[in-house]
């Protein structure tokens, strides 16, 4: 008798993501966690002794429970950037997994994977997009949906949508859009869907109205999208240098969306999903759209990470329509595994490849904390006009906290910070006080830094122009 357990080759190329994508995690912690909003936001786990919840978009706990048990614990700097980069990837993987084994929605686990693997080799060193993480949330909802619905367990239904709708509707204004998206999609699919759609979308306007009344901030009232955005729309836009940025990078970087793309089109035109196929696609290019009219500035806006974070709106609609057409096609098993493998192990080795501009800018900025460790400056200034060449220097904006995690994960002894102004003869920031962190973004008594991990003098910032020469700092530009 053969007892041996045979596993679907879909489900070991799933794993098989899972694994990397953790081990990705652990190994490339440092270029995730010090890196723009992230080293904000675990700077701020460790001032908040638990959690931090930015604009009120608590879907952020779900990638912040391990450093919330550690800091708790009182444990090292390092163990904390280390959970928190892991724990960014640990919850797709464990959403992944309940739709594989308890939900019985391989093909969603599929979707998910995708979702944080495909068009990611910026995206995967921005550990704190609560985005991508409210898009995870609703493709695992979608998962639900299918299973309540084939197990009629309506209990089970109302208690998940009352649990996870919050999460989508708090992730992210953008998102308001996508499940708007997400309604019309299921509607199209499966008419007698109605009753659990109409369920969620009462639950989803009630925590959207919750959230508008108490829990929107200004940031995010000025980021909304209004008519006042499309009135300049033109032809061109789609010729503007951030359009052709885009273009430029989908070609070299992210071409397996166009091989997906073109596959979920094959697929939904054989399983005769006519209206499904025009919709998916509408509903892509008019989020595209809005993406380019909202950050084409006609100057210097070219694609980076945080519009690689927008684009998930687009990869959502992408990932799921093409689970769905995997799903449903016919075809052996092995060759559809071996398709998602490829899809899968290129899109792994772009997020690789995609470090190496993150290890640039890090060795630029260590070897900032080496001459401030000579010259003895625990706090410094400079302006951004020593940032080396191709790289992009609005992204500095968060170098005080990048240079404060990455000097002190040595120790706290060794705590260092860098704020890189525009300009140093227009300074705004109080540099001159002794008991200020200042940052490009808000500046905070120095004393809210836990000691346990930060210790920074008593004295003003220095400017790096005011005592050494600028040849020591265009050196530094090209080390």
């Amino acid at each position: 008798m053969n007892n041996r357990i045979k596993i679907p080759p879909l489900h070991l190329v799933l794993y098989g993501s899972m694994v990397t994508l953790l081990i990705f995690s652990l190994s490339y912690y440092k270029l995730r966690v010090a890196f723009s909003d992230s080293a904000s936001y675990l700077t701020d786990i460790t001032r908040n002794d638990g959690f931090f919840v930015a604009h009120g978009r608590f879907v952020s706990v779900l990638n912040q429970w391990i450093p919330f048990f550690l800091v708790k614990a009182g444990a090292s700097l390092k163990a904390l950037a280390v959970a928190y980069s892991f724990n960014y990837s640990l919850a797709p993987v464990l959403f992944s997994l309940i739709c594989m084994h308890w939900l019985k929605r391989p093909y969603h686990a599929l979707a998910i994977m995708m979702l944080v693997l495909l068009m990611n080799s910026l995206l995967f060193y921005y550990t704190c997009s609560e985005l991508q993480m409210g898009l995870t949330v609703l493709l695992f909802y979608d998962a639900v949906v299918d299973r309540m619905k084939e197990k009629r367990s309506w209990p089970t239904f109302l208690l998940l949508t009352f649990l996870l709708m919050p999460f989508i509707a708090f992730s992210h204004p953008t998102n308001i859009a996508v499940f708007a998206g997400w309604v019309v999609y299921r509607m199209i699919r499966r008419w007698s869907d109605y009753r659990y759609v109409s369920i969620a979308g009462v639950w989803y306007i009630a925590s959207y109205l919750a959230k508008k009344a108490w829990f929107t901030t200004t940031y995010e009232a000025s980021q909304m999208v209004t008519w006042e955005t499309f009135r300049p729309f033109g032809l061109n836009y789609y010729n503007g240098p951030f359009a052709r940025s885009f273009y430029k990078y989908f070609v070299s970087e992210a071409f397996m969306v166009g091989v997906v793309f073109i596959l979920m089109i094959v697929m939904l035109l054989w399983l005769r999903k006519y209206k499904l196929l025009v919709f998916v696609t509408g509903t892509m290019a008019v989020l595209f759209t809005i993406i380019v009219i909202k950050f084409e500035n006609w100057s210097s806006h070219f694609y980076d990470h945080y519009h690689e974070h927008m684009m998930q709106t687009v990869i959502f609609f992408l990932v799921l329509s093409f689970s769905y057409g995997m799903s449903k096609i016919p075809g052996r098993p092995y060759l559809k595994a071996a398709i998602v493998a490829i899809v899968f192990v290129i899109s792994l080795a772009k997020i690789n490849s995609g470090r190496e501009a993150l290890i640039a800018r890090q060795k630029w900025l260590y070897n900032c904390l080496a001459l401030m460790d000579k010259l003895g400056l625990k706090k410094a200034a400079a302006g951004r006009v020593w940032v080396p060449e191709g790289m992009t220097r609005g992204t500095f904006w968060s170098s005080s906290w990048e240079t404060l995690i990455l000097s002190s994960l040595e120790g706290p002894e060794n705590s260092k910070t860098l704020f890189l102004a525009w300009n140093i003869d227009e300074v705004k920031e109080p540099v001159y006080k002794t008991d200020e962190f200042i940052s490009d973004a808000n500046t905070y008594p120095q004393n809210t830094l836990p000691q346990q991990y930060f210790r920074l003098d008593d004295k003003p910032y220095v400017f790096l122009e005011h005592v050494v020469p600028d040849s020591v700092l265009e050196h530094l530009r090209w080390q």
